[in-house]
């Protein structure tokens, strides 16, 4: 996507809104993610909460050469991963579900490759969901090309082809409320950067 060129200004947002990153960091590190494909990664934005080597994925060549210098990096669509079936113990997606249309064929893919997937979302029945949603029709240059997920939404998607063994949330304000950071909510889906941990049934013992 081309509205994804410009990786300084999309890291630009979380440098400002530090308390809403460091935030959202803290639930990604609550999945308990080692050795991940980022899928839709962009400039390395979640990699300080993932243990050991991450896999860069993203369809935008911007993007990729603005992360880590040091990870390995793959040019390419999500749903389309050059990827061997079988070969990766984990998968992360960070909001990116939200810009695909095909979110079902996502996960599917994502299933024939991975032991397990955990995707973070803001959620469509959130109050931060519901202002980025109004964003979007007030022609917002990334909101108004997403489309957002409820929670529900999201779990039943990735339950048809992993088996949910982990919720985490945080962002339990408003975007009418000053920013501040918190702590994840483990099992709990109440906050509006909601975070689900899949894995395949026949892989349940490694985790």
């Amino acid at each position: 996507m081309e509205i994804f060129n410009n990786p300084r200004q999309y890291r630009e947002w979380y440098l400002t809104h530090k308390k809403i990153y460091d935030t959202e960091k803290k639930a990604v590190e609550a999945l308990g993610l080692k050795d991940c494909l980022d899928i839709g990664s962009g400039p390395s934005i979640f990699h300080e909460a993932i243990k050991g080597r991450v896999i860069s994925l993203d369809v935008s060549e911007p993007m990729l050469k603005e992360g880590k210098e040091d990870e390995d990096k793959i040019l390419a669509d999500a749903l389309h991963l050059p990827i061997r079936d079988n070969s990766l113990k984990c998968t992360f997606i960070s909001v990116t579900a939200c810009f695909i249309n095909e979110v079902d064929a996502l996960f599917k893919e994502v299933a024939r490759v991975s032991d397990s997937v955990s995707v973070c979302i803001v959620a469509a029945d959130s109050p931060w969901g519901e202002f980025y949603q109004e964003l979007g029709k007030r022609g917002h240059k990334y909101y108004s090309r997403a489309h957002f997920i409820t929670r529900d939404e999201l779990i039943k998607t990735v339950s048809r082809y992993f088996k949910v063994v982990k919720i985490v949330s945080t962002l339990t304000f408003s975007p009418l409320e000053d920013e501040r950071d918190e702590e994840p909510l483990v099992g709990d889906a109440s906050g509006a950067f909601f975070c689900v941990k899949g894995i395949k049934a026949q892989n349940s013992s490694k985790y």
